[in-house]
C-alpha cells in the first residue's frame, strides 16, 4: 500500500511538472509577442534543441552543423532553445558579439544558468554585478599584471616545470591531459593559497575533477550523481580556503606572497567573498591553462612542421643562452617567441576552451535587419561557432599556426571580433597573459626536454568543454638519450 502511494504521488508530481513547464512556455511565447525576434525554432517541447547542439558539438568532424544549419536558415544571430532556456538568442556574428561584451553592465549584463551559479558561488566573477564586479576583477588584473607575472611567475612556473617533467621522465609512460591538470593546479594553489606540491594538493585536485564535472552536468542533485558530487568538491574546496584564511589570523607573522594575504590585508571584502573569488580564479586558471597544453602538444604531434618550427625557435634560444642545464627563461627570452605564439594563438582557437559566454538584455536590443531581443532574454555568444567558422579562418578545423604570424600585437589581437578566447570588454578574462604565458614556458620546457609518442589515437570533443578523449597518452623519451 505504501509503494503504491508513493508511485502514485510520484507520478502526480511528475504529471504536475510536465503541465508547469507546458504552461510556462506558453506563458513565454504570449509574453514575446508582438515583437519582430530573430527568426529561429524553439525545437521539442521542454528539451528544445539541446540535443540537436550537443550532438554536433560532441562531433569532432563537424562541431558547427548545428550552427550552419541554422545559419544557412536563419542568418548568423537566430532564436534557439538551448539549456533550458526558451527565450535565448544565439550569436555567431562577431561585430554583434563585440557589441555585447563591450556593453556589459550597459545593454547587457552577465547571466549564467542558476545550476553553473549555485556551483560556482554567488561571489564568483561571473556571478556579480556592478561595483563588486568591478572591484574584483581590478584586483584580479592587479595581481595578474605584467610585474607580478615577470618577476614571480615565471620563476615559480619554471621551478615547478623542472620538478615535475623529472616526475614525468620517471613515469615515462604517462596521461598528458590528467598530468597538466595537477601541474597547473599547484601552480594556482602556490600563487593563490600559498600551498605547495603535497598530499593536500593532490586531494585538490582529485576534488577540482568533480567540481569541474559537474559544472557542466544534468544538475539533479540526488547521491551519487556528478551535480551532487560536484558540491561535495564545493564543500571541501571551500574548507581549504577558510582554513588557510583562519591559519593566516592566527600567524600574522608568518610571510606569504600569494593573493589570499593580500586581499585579508587590504580588508575590503567579506571571507565568503574571499572564498568563492579564490575557488573562482583557481577553477578558471587550472581549467584553461591545463587543457591548453595537453591540446598544444597534441596538435604539435599531428603537425609534425610546426613542431619541427617551433623546436627550432627553442633551440635556437637555448644557443643564445650558452646551452647551459636548465637555465631559466627571462622576460625577454619569452617576448622573442614569435612562432609559439603563434601556435598558442592557434591552440586556442582550436581548442576553444572557453566555447561561449551568456549575456542577458537589460533593454530591447535591435539588430541588423529590424530584428528585436526583448529585455530579459539570454543572448548566447558562441565563440566556438565563431573560432571554427570557414568564414573567417580558412580550413578552420586544420591546426595552422602560420595564420597568424602578420598578427601577432595583442592590442591587434583584441580588436579582431572573429577570436575572442578570453572574451572581451568587463569581463574580458584577468588570466589572460598569465595562460599565454604558462603556455610558452610548458612548451619551452617540453619541447627541450622531452621526445614523444602518442601511445593511442586520440581524438577532439568539444561537448561538454573542449577535452582529448582519451586524456592523449604518451610515451616520453628524454631529449639528450635521444641526441646520442
Amino acid at each position: 500500500m505504501v509503494e503504491t502511494t508513493v508511485t502514485y504521488s510520484w507520478l502526480v508530481g511528475f504529471v504536475c511538472f510536465v503541465l508547469a513547464m507546458i504552461l510556462l512556455q506558453l506563458y513565454r511565447i504570449v509574453d514575446s509577442r508582438g515583437y519582430n525576434l530573430p527568426p529561429g525554432s524553439r525545437g521539442w517541447p521542454l528539451i528544445g534543441e539541446s540535443l540537436g547542439f550537443m550532438r554536433a558539438i560532441n562531433s569532432g568532424s563537424q562541431p558547427r552543423r548545428f550552427i550552419q544549419d541554422r545559419e544557412l536558415r536563419y542568418g548568423e544571430i537566430f532564436r534557439s532553445n538551448l539549456f533550458g532556456r526558451s527565450r535565448m538568442i544565439v550569436s555567431v556574428d562577431p561585430e554583434f558579439n563585440k557589441h555585447i561584451l563591450q556593453n556589459e553592465g550597459r545593454l547587457f549584463q552577465s547571466n549564467y544558468p542558476r545550476p553553473f551559479r549555485n556551483l560556482i558561488g554567488k561571489f564568483a566573477l561571473l556571478s556579480v554585478h556592478g561595483d563588486l564586479q568591478k572591484k574584483l576583477h581590478g584586483t584580479a588584473v592587479n595581481f595578474l599584471g605584467f610585474e607580478k607575472l615577470r618577476v614571480h611567475f615565471m620563476d615559480d612556473i619554471q621551478n615547478l616545470m623542472q620538478t615535475t617533467f623529472a616526475q614525468w621522465q620517471a613515469k615515462r609512460d604517462i596521461h598528458l591531459h590528467e598530468e597538466c591538470h595537477q601541474l597547473v593546479l599547484n601552480l594556482m594553489a602556490k600563487q593563490l593559497l600559498d600551498l605547495s606540491p603535497s598530499k593536500d594538493t593532490e586531494e585538490i585536485c582529485e576534488a577540482f575533477g568533480h567540481f569541474s564535472e559537474a559544472l557542466l552536468a544534468v544538475p539533479i542533485k540526488i547521491p551519487g550523481t556528478k551535480y551532487a558530487r560536484g558540491f561535495k568538491a564545493r564543500e571541501f574546496l571551500i574548507k581549504k580556503i577558510y582554513e588557510s584564511i583562519e591559519d593566516r589570523r592566527q600567524h600574522p607573522e608568518a610571510v606569504h606572497n600569494d593573493l589570499l594575504t593580500k586581499l585579508l590585508k587590504e580588508d575590503s571584502f567579506s571571507e565568503e567573498i574571499i572564498a568563492d573569488f579564490i575557488l573562482f580564479l583557481l577553477f578558471a586558471g587550472h581549467e584553461t591553462s591545463s587543457r591548453s597544453m595537453s591540446f598544444a602538444i597534441k596538435f604539435l604531434t599531428d603537425c609534425p612542421r610546426a613542431l619541427e618550427e617551433l623546436k627550432a625557435e627553442h633551440d635556437a634560444l637555448l644557443k643564445r643562452k650558452g646551452n647551459l642545464k636548465n637555465q631559466k627563461l627571462n622576460w625577454d627570452d619569452y617576448q622573442s617567441l614569435k612562432f609559439t605564439q603563434c601556435v598558442i594563438h592557434e591552440t586556442l582557437r582550436v581548442g576553444n576552451f572557453g566555447p561561449g559566454v551568456f549575456r542577458e538584455t537589460k533593454e530591447d536590443i535591435k539588430t541588423k535587419g529590424g530584428f528585436v531581443i526583448p529585455r530579459g532574454w539570454t543572448v548566447y555568444v558562441f565563440l566556438t561557432g565563431t573560432h571554427l567558422d570557414e568564414k573567417y579562418h580558412s580550413s578552420a578545423l586544420k591546426f595552422d599556426p602560420w595564420r597568424w604570424q602578420p598578427h601577432l600585437q595583442d592590442q591587434e589581437l583584441l580588436k579582431n571580433p572573429s577570436f575572442m578566447p578570453f572574451g572581451g570588454g568587463a569581463r574580458l578574462c584577468p588570466g589572460m597573459h598569465l595562460a599565454k604565458m604558462e603556455l610558452a614556458l610548458f612548451l619551452h620546457n617540453f619541447v627541450t626536454k622531452f621526445r614523444w609518442e602518442a601511445l593511442q589515437d586520440d581524438k577532439i570533443s568539444y561537448f561538454p568543454v573542449s577535452h582529448l578523449t582519451k586524456g592523449f597518452p604518451i610515451r616520453l623519451h628524454p631529449q639528450e638519450q635521444m641526441d646520442d
